[in-house]
Formats: structure tokens, sequence, C-alpha cells
């Protein structure tokens, strides 16, 4: 394995622990079941932000993501 795979592998087990830690955190922020704050976190643009490096969202705490995701979604239910 390639030090470049080495590393893409390393920030992708980083990445999920990461998720695991916002679902988390929005499960209790919003006291809805992680089913449901899992859901809520895939189905989201804060997912793909998360996912994609140039944004570096992967470098902020595990509960502004978390809000963000809350934004989003009382975002999207005012409209």
């Amino acid at each position: 394995m390639s030090e470049q795979q080495k590393k893409a592998e390393a920030r992708k087990i980083l990445l999920w622990q990461q998720i695991g830690c916002i679902v988390v955190a929005l499960a209790k922020k919003m006291d809805i079941p992680y089913k449901k704050a899992l859901d809520m976190f895939y189905s989201s643009k804060t997912c793909e932000k998360l996912h994609n490096e140039k944004t570096g969202l992967y470098l902020m705490s595990d509960l502004y993501v978390a809000e963000e995701v809350e934004m989003e979604f009382n975002e999207a239910a005012d409209a």
C-alpha cells in the first residue's frame, strides 16, 4: 500500500468516526433517536460539504457541524 493510499484510508476512518460523533451530538441536541439523526445527517447538504475536503468543514468541531445540520433543517422547515 502506497503512502497516498494509507493517507486516504486513514482519512476515511477518521471521517467515519467524526460522522458518528456528529450524529450523537445532533441526536442529543435535537432530542431525537440516533437513527433519525443519522438519516438527517446523510440527507443534508452539510454531509456533502463534510465529504468535500475543499470546504474544510471536516476541520470544524462535531458540535459545530451538528449545529449546521440543525440550522439547515430548520431553514428548510421555515421555507
